[in-house]
């Protein structure tokens, strides 16, 4: 942990550099969730098919990061984050000259390798180096520059489809990638490394774990919730779950320390955030496509929409991270989650009937609400944690947000496809309104959530 109240030129190209490729990660996951209406019929695949260059590829970053402590004790940070980049240039070339979907679904799994590498580095970069008296500022930074990529992927996104071709969404971000690779050059291993057995047997469970409870919930947009699929899903889920838990107690190869889950402060932060996080990629999954097929909006409007939310939401990120170290988690955390309520109980009353404008002013609301809240709850929980515990809690937290966002999708897609209607356009309003209120009722209870958080951390750390 850094004590000191400043940070090196090099310290913060290093930051800059992950902070950079994680968010070309972002930005091409959002940016595909404009095209989902065009792939759909240029390859003649339906949307729960589509949604899995989403889903996988937020599956696939989920088990990457979740070996993040692995890989970090066990090699240089550069080596690293340049393997991540050259993962991410690899899948992007294959997206780009893709001829079908198949090759298209497989550079996606590449390109989240790649992420999920990046991504927690990025982090641990920020909580190796960052001041403890500034770390709530240079999180919300960190923060800030991979929050900029949902502000801009539907954007950017809607105006290639517009304009060109989808395809050229990879053709751009190329050669930015490449300059990032050269940045990379700039990090400097700080820790020393720590020469472990990996455990892969472990990894293996929990990837049943993720992929299971993932078809399982793919199966609902077409048989419905109550289906004997997804109930054989859970089961294989709940057993993965459980022998994972077993052997994570007596194992001495390294995947990642569970035991951090008896700390209930932790504990209840993680689920907390899960549910912002799910939310979130849920609603953004779900509004460029009620702009196309139930406002009849084009594809540039349909990323144009979320644009104001995420740019100005991220551009206040900074702010709410010094809100956390001048005010403490309380205030921003709390204030936070009650405006994010506050959006979702509109989108729900006016599912039905929303407008483009409507959109925009509401998903602003939306937007600030999961800024202020989900940066800080994940830094107020690892501060909790101690230095000690941080590599492993950053990796399930980073872990977490990235499966809750594929979870978020499949049950999203689930909910539109269930809606009903005499039309594609009434099926989606009605499909939205149910996830709105499904979405409700989850945030809703992030409010009992964080009540025994604050209460819990108040004992250990009364100054946070």
């Amino acid at each position: 942990m850094n004590h000191t109240t400043k940070m090196s030129t090099r310290d913060m190209l290093s930051i800059i550099a992950a902070a950079m490729m994680a968010f070309i990660g972002v930005l091409i996951e959002t940016s595909m969730n404009v095209t989902f209406p065009t792939l759909i019929q240029q390859f003649h695949v339906d949307m729960s098919m589509v949604q899995w260059v989403t889903t996988g590829y937020l599956l696939v970053v989920s088990l990457i990061i979740v070996c993040s402590s692995y890989i970090k004790g066990r090699f240089k940070e550069r080596h690293i984050f340049m393997a991540g980049v050259v993962f991410s240039i690899i899948g992007d070339l294959a997206c780009a000259l893709a001829p079908g979907f198949i090759v298209l679904l497989i550079g996606r799994l590449i390109q989240a390798i790649g992420t999920g590498i990046v991504l927690p580095l990025l982090f641990n970069i920020i909580l190796e180096r960052a001041p403890i008296q500034k770390r709530g500022f240079f999180m919300g930074l960190g923060g800030l520059i991979v929050s900029m990529a949902p502000a801009l992927g539907p954007t950017f996104g809607g105006l290639i489809v517009n304009f060109t071709s989808w395809r050229y969404i990879f053709w751009v971000v190329l050669p930015l990638m490449i300059i990032i690779f050269f940045l990379g050059f700039s990090i400097e291993q700080i820790t020393p490394l720590i020469q472990q057995k990996f455990d892969w047997f472990r990894l293996i469970l929990l990837a049943i774990t993720f992929i299971s409870l993932t078809l399982g919930f793919n199966t609902v947009s077409q048989f419905g919730w109550l289906n004997l699929r997804l109930g054989i899903s859970l089961i294989i889920t709940a057993m993965a779950l459980f022998l994972f838990i077993k052997v994570s107690n007596h194992s001495t190869r390294v995947l990642i320390d569970i035991s951090i889950f008896k700390n209930p402060i932790l504990t209840l932060g993680l689920i907390a955030y899960v549910i912002i996080q799910f939310t979130n990629i849920s609603v953004n999954f779900i509004l460029p496509n009620y702009a196309q097929i139930a406002a009849h909006s084009t594809a540039m409007i349909g990323g144009l929409i979320l644009l104001p939310g995420s740019l100005i939401s991220g551009l206040l990120n900074p702010v709410w991270g010094r809100m956390y170290d001048s005010l403490g988690a309380k205030k921003p955390i709390l204030t936070g989650n009650s405006l994010f309520f506050l959006a979702i109980v509109l989108f729900a009353v006016f599912s039905l009937k929303l407008s483009p404008i409507m959109i925009v002013v509401y998903y602003l609301l939306f937007e600030i609400g999961v800024n202020m809240a989900l940066p800080n709850t994940m830094t107020y929980a690892l501060t909790i944690i101690g230095p000690e515990k941080e590599a492993d809690a950053n990796a399930i937290f980073n872990t977490l947000q990235q499966f809750g966002g594929s979870i978020g999708t499949v049950i999203a897609s689930s909910f539109l496809a269930s809606g009903h209607g005499n039309n594609a356009a009434a099926v989606m309003q009605s499909g939205t309104q149910h996830a709105m209120i499904f979405f409700g009722v989850l945030v809703l209870f992030n409010f009992f959530l964080y009540h025994y958080t604050f209460k819990l951390g108040h004992q250990v750390m009364p100054n946070l």
